[in-house]
C-alpha cells in the first residue's frame, strides 16, 4: 500500500511540475501595463533616447567651442639625406663660375609647441548655442511622438491577441458540437435512420472545423509573437492578457464621441513643426552672422632645435624658445553675392515649413473629422454584427434540433452552420475596427 501511494505522488508531481513552472513563468499584461512595458523596452523608444542623449551632449559641444581652447603639438625629425644647396665656389675661394654643394642643417631636428586661443566674438557661436538647444527640443518631440506611435502599435497587437482568442473560442466549441452530432448521425445511421449523405456532410463540417481551428490557433500564435516583438520583450517568453474583450469593448458602446474643443497646435505633429521652425530661423541667423567679423586671441610658446646628436633631449644639445601672442580678426568683405543668396535660400526654406505647418493644421482637422466618422460608423457597424451573429446563432441552434428531431436535413445544418460562421467572423472583424478605430480617434484628438 505504501508503494503504491508513493508511486502515485511520484507520477503526480512529474506531471503536474511542468504544468505549474510554465503557469509561474507567464507574465500577465493588462493594456496599459503593456504600453508601459513598451515604453521602457522598444526598440524603437530606446533609439529615440539614444538621439536625445546625443542631442544633449552636442549643446555642450556647441558651448566648449567658445572656451578655451588648448593644443600641444610635438614632432621629431631624423632627415635621412639633409638637403644640399649650391653656393658660388668663389665663396670659398674656388674659381668663379663655380658651385660648392653645401648641406645646411643637421640630421636630427624636433619641436615642441603649445598654443592657446580663446574666440573673441563669432556671431556663428552665438548662434550655434540656441541652435543647440533647439536641436534637444527637437528630439524630445520625436521622442513623444515615438512614444504616441508606440502606444497606438502596442494596443492594436493587444487587440488582434484578444480578438484571435475569442474567434479560437468560438470554433473550438463549434468543433464539439459537430463531433457530437457526428457521432449521433453515425448512431443513427448504423440502425438504419440516417442516410449516409447526413453522415458525410457532418463529418465535412468536422474537417472544416478542424481546419478552421488550426488556423486560429496559429492566428493566436502569430498576433503573441508580434506583440512581444512591439514591446520589445524575448519572444520566447509566455505572456497572459489581463484584460477581457468585452471589458474593452463595452465602454466603446456605452460612449458617444465628441469633440468639444480642438487645438491642432497641442498636437505633437504641429509642435515638431514649430521646433522646425524655430531651427529654420536660427539657420537664417547664422547665415547672417556670416556678414560680421570674427575676433580671437591666441598665445604660442614653443621649443626647437636641431643636431646632429639622435637622442635631442642630451644636456648638450641646445633648445631654443619661442614665444607669440596676438589678436586675429577676420572680416568678410565680397562674396559677389554668396552669402545673399544663402540667406534667401534659407529664408525661403523657412516660408516652406511656414507653409507645412498651415497644411498640416488641416491635415490633422481633416483626420480628426474621418476618424470621428469612422468611430461612429464602427460603433453601428459592430452593434449591427452582434445582433446578426446572435440571430445566426439562433437559427443554427433550432436547425441542429430540428436536424437531430429528422425535421431538417444535413444539407440545410451546413448552410445555417456556415451562416453562422460568416456572421461570427463579422462580428469579429467589426470588434478589432471598432478598438482600432477608437485608438485612431484618441490619436486624432492628441490624447493618445
Amino acid at each position: 500500500m505504501k508503494n503504491i501511494l508513493l508511486s502515485f505522488v511520484v507520477i503526480f508531481l512529474v506531471f503536474s511540475y511542468p504544468t505549474q513552472a510554465q503557469t509561474e513563468d507567464k507574465i500577465n499584461f493588462t493594456l496599459t501595463e503593456a504600453q508601459q512595458y513598451a515604453l521602457e523596452n522598444s526598440y524603437t523608444v530606446k533609439g529615440t533616447d539614444y538621439d536625445l542623449q546625443v542631442a544633449k551632449k552636442r549643446v555642450w559641444e556647441a558651448i566648449a567651442d567658445g572656451l578655451p581652447q588648448v593644443d600641444f603639438s610635438m614632432d621629431y625629425n631624423n632627415n635621412l639625406d639633409v638637403a644640399v644647396s649650391l653656393l658660388p665656389a668663389e665663396f670659398f675661394g674656388g674659381e668663379p663660375g663655380t658651385y660648392t654643394p653645401i648641406k645646411f642643417g643637421q640630421q636630427y631636428a624636433s619641436s615642441a609647441t603649445l598654443s592657446v586661443s580663446q574666440k573673441i566674438f563669432d556671431g556663428s557661436y552665438i548662434v550655434g548655442t540656441m541652435a543647440a538647444r533647439v536641436f534637444v527640443q527637437l528630439s524630445k518631440d520625436q521622442k513623444e511622438k515615438t512614444k504616441i506611435e508606440i502606444k497606438d502599435i502596442v494596443a492594436q497587437a493587444y487587440y488582434t491577441v484578444l480578438v484571435a482568442k475569442d474567434n479560437y473560442k468560438t470554433v473550438k466549441e463549434n468543433l464539439t458540437i459537430n463531433e457530437k452530432l457526428l457521432a449521433e448521425t453515425e448512431a443513427y445511421w448504423e440502425n438504419g435512420f440516417r442516410e449516409e449523405l447526413d453522415v458525410d456532410q457532418i463529418r465535412l463540417n468536422l474537417n472544416r472545423n478542424k481546419t478552421q481551428l488550426s488556423d486560429a490557433k496559429r492566428a493566436i500564435t502569430t498576433s503573441l509573437t508580434l506583440l512581444k516583438y512591439t514591446m520589445g520583450m524575448d519572444i520566447d517568453k509566455q505572456i497572459e492578457l489581463s484584460n477581457k474583450l468585452e471589458n474593452l469593448v463595452d465602454p466603446i458602446r456605452s460612449t458617444t464621441p465628441e469633440v468639444k474643443s480642438y487645438d491642432a497646435a497641442s498636437h505633437i505633429d504641429y509642435r515638431i513643426l514649430e521646433t522646425q521652425l524655430k531651427a529654420q530661423n536660427l539657420v537664417i541667423k547664422n547665415e547672417q552672422a556670416q556678414y560680421l567679423p570674427n575676433i580671437s586671441a591666441f598665445y604660442r610658446y614653443g621649443k626647437n632645435t636641431s643636431t646632429d646628436f639622435r637622442n635631442v633631449f642630451k644636456s648638450e644639445v641646445p633648445w631654443f624658445k619661442s614665444s607669440v601672442i596676438g589678436l586675429q580678426l577676420n572680416m568678410p568683405i565680397f562674396s559677389a553675392g554668396k552669402r545673399r543668396s544663402k540667406v534667401k535660400q534659407q529664408r525661403i526654406e523657412y516660408m516652406k515649413i511656414e507653409n507645412n505647418m498651415a497644411e498640416a493644421e488641416q491635415n490633422l482637422k481633416k483626420e480628426l473629422s474621418l476618424s470621428f466618422s469612422n468611430l461612429l460608423n464602427a460603433q453601428e457597424t459592430y452593434e449591427n454584427n452582434l445582433e446578426a451573429v446572435k440571430i445566426a446563432k439562433r437559427i443554427y441552434d433550432r436547425t441542429i434540433v430540428k436536424f437531430n428531431e429528422g425535421i431538417s436535413t444535413s444539407t440545410e445544418l451546413s448552410e445555417n452552420e456556415k451562416q453562422y460562421l460568416d456572421a461570427h467572423s463579422n462580428y469579429i472583424n467589426s470588434t478589432l475596427s471598432l478598438l482600432n478605430t477608437k485608438i485612431a480617434f484618441d490619436k486624432a484628438l492628441g490624447k493618445l
